[in-house]
């Protein structure tokens, strides 16, 4: 009986420990689940998400695929999932949401609360999102309506759940530590990218990888920016002329705006990029920034070249790279 009980615990002990599967699929794709009373709300939802912006082409958002509550068993491991219903009269889909949501349910099925996001809830480097509503009408209002913060929301959830598994298949930490040992700032590198320090004499140190190519570019100096906004613009332009091989904005898609980065306010660039010579461009996105720990002003660049590729995706995963930025 004791060598029994003994078994039994040892393989319980196992079973508790078993590793969680990792999620699985494009990091782009966004799968709704819900029901089939939400079929309008679910087609809305996904005209929100799939939305066009322009790269240097036409590309959509995200990828959306709807799939009723009866085929979940067999998507519980996708990387973005997200739960589509109204909580008043009750469906086959509100266990699933109630065990997502935890104490939060009560909330959104008041209507105080319409959106929730958990990770790594069914599989490992997973969120699980939730838009809710309690009624099928307040549903359909919070599409119409408020289109855009759920668009927001969602993107804002797949950023932060690619920012935390994008580490899992490797990490070149001798790579961060030296950075910071030698340059006073790091950045956390995944496997495959690789640090060009040509230009480290002028304070220039790129992060690569190739097929297709993605490009980080970190710049720092001291002094005073009378005008961050100014200043930004210029220090891109001139970092993308002298160190990209005459590379240029182009104006017409150049976005500024103030925002936050890793914690800082920050002047935000995005927009495409060009070169005359070799007939190429892509997009990026620029982070201009003051370190007070450090005493210095940093560029923090992010470009994509990927001819004939959705440019999105690649462009998410350095973001996800720069989002763990230190300066000391």
């Amino acid at each position: 009986m004791r060598r029994m009980i003994w078994l039994l615990g040892i393989c319980l002990i196992a079973y508790c420990s078993k590793p969680m599967i990792a999620a699985f699929g494009s990091n782009s794709e966004v799968l709704i689940v819900t029901t089939p009373r939400c079929t309008d709300q679910a087609s809305k939802l996904k005209q929100v998400l799939e939305r066009e912006i322009i790269t240097v082409q036409y590309e959509k958002a995200f990828n959306v695929r709807i799939v009723t509550t009866a085929n979940l068993r067999t998507e519980l491991s996708r990387k973005n999932v997200l739960l589509l219903d109204y909580l008043t009269p009750e469906s086959d889909l509100e266990a699933r949401i109630k065990d997502v949501a935890g104490s939060h349910f009560e909330a959104l099925r008041n209507g105080d609360l319409n959106t929730y996001v958990v990770y790594d809830r069914w599989a490992r480097g997973q969120a699980v999102m939730i838009v809710a509503a309690a009624t099928k009408q307040d549903l359909t209002d919070l599409l119409e309506k408020e289109s855009e913060e759920i668009f927001d929301f969602v993107s804002s959830s797949v950023q932060t759940r690619l920012n935390r598994a994008l580490f899992y298949a490797g990490e070149q930490k001798a790579a961060s530590q030296r950075l910071l040992d030698t340059y006073g700032w790091t950045l956390r590198l995944p496997t495959g990218y690789k640090i060009d320090e040509s230009f480290a004499s002028e304070r220039v140190v790129k992060i690569l990888k190739d097929k297709p190519a993605r490009m980080i570019t970190v710049y720092w100096e001291g002094g005073s920016w009378t005008d961050r906004m100014r200043t930004c613009v210029e220090r891109k332009r001139m970092l993308a002329w002298d160190y990209w091989d005459e590379d240029e904005v182009v104006d017409e898609t150049l976005q500024i705006r103030e925002g936050d980065f890793v914690g800082y306010r920050a002047t935000v660039l995005s927009g495409t990029w060009q070169n005359r010579k070799y007939t190429i461009g892509g997009i990026f996105v620029t982070y201009c920034f003051d370190c007070p720990e450090s005493g210095r002003h940093y560029v923090v660049d992010a470009a994509v070249f990927a001819p004939g590729l959705d440019k999105l995706p690649l462009l998410r995963e350095l973001k996800a790279i720069l989002s763990t930025f230190k300066c000391r």
